[in-house]
């Protein structure tokens, strides 16, 4: 009987060795910024689970990224970011608003230099005509024999062009070096020589220019250059 018994116990087959069950993977906690607000940027993102997840065991594909990330809002650069403040300027951009400034400035002694030229010719011109209305009044008054039209007409008329004609002879003498006061003031202020060579005769105009420039239409400081 025992017999019997020892040789079913051998001939029965081995119980299965049971499979062993993997260990589920922990899902790579992500890392938030110390105000509370997730991070947005894809490359924090993949540095993130690099650092927490061992050497070659995961790869982060376009599938498992948005679980990676989570509740992240993951951004990507869409045209060029502005510059922090204190950060240089792009080459040429600082020379691009110099030379606005410049042009503004230019413009603005161009017309004053013009303005005097004009205000010129028109003293000029006023010289001659009043010269010619004195002249005139006064051939007048000698040919009036009419005591009260050569007197009371004729002779305040001949006085007032004869002191209009003195102060505009004055006015004369005085600008006529305005062009150049002008052109000095501009040089003065970071002009060039150059700016009023070539300029198209103005018209006559009945008021001098501003030899001031406002600090706001100055030019930057620039070395001089011979001419």
């Amino acid at each position: 009987m025992l017999s019997v018994l020892g040789l079913i116990v051998i001939a029965a087959p081995p119980p299965p060795t049971p499979t062993p069950t993997p260990a589920p993977t922990a899902r790579p906690a992500v890392v938030r910024r110390a105000t509370g607000a997730p991070s947005g940027s894809l490359a924090e993102v993949a540095a993130r689970t690099r650092l927490r997840t061992p050497q070659g065991g995961l790869t982060i594909t376009n599938e498992n990224l948005k679980a990676l990330a989570g509740d992240v809002e993951l951004t990507t650069a869409a045209g060029s970011a502005p510059l922090p403040a204190g950060a240089p300027e792009e080459p040429g951009l600082g020379r691009e608003r110099a030379t606005g400034g410049e042009a503004a400035a230019q413009r603005l002694w161009q017309q004053r230099y013009q303005r005097a030229r004009g205000y010129l010719r028109y003293l000029e011109q006023e010289e001659d005509r009043l010269n010619r209305e004195v002249e005139r009044l006064k051939r007048e008054f000698y040919a009036q024999d009419d005591p009260f039209r050569r007197d009371g007409v004729i002779k305040p008329a001949w006085d007032e062009a004869l002191a209009k004609l003195n102060e505009t002879r004055t006015l004369l003498a005085q600008n006529r070096n305005l062009p150049d006061e002008v052109i000095q003031a501009a040089l003065r202020e970071g002009a060039l020589p150059g700016w009023f060579r070539g300029l198209p005769e103005p018209a006559p105009v009945s008021s001098p220019p501003s030899l001031e420039a406002p600090a706001s239409e100055r030019p930057p400081a620039r070395r001089r250059e011979a001419y």
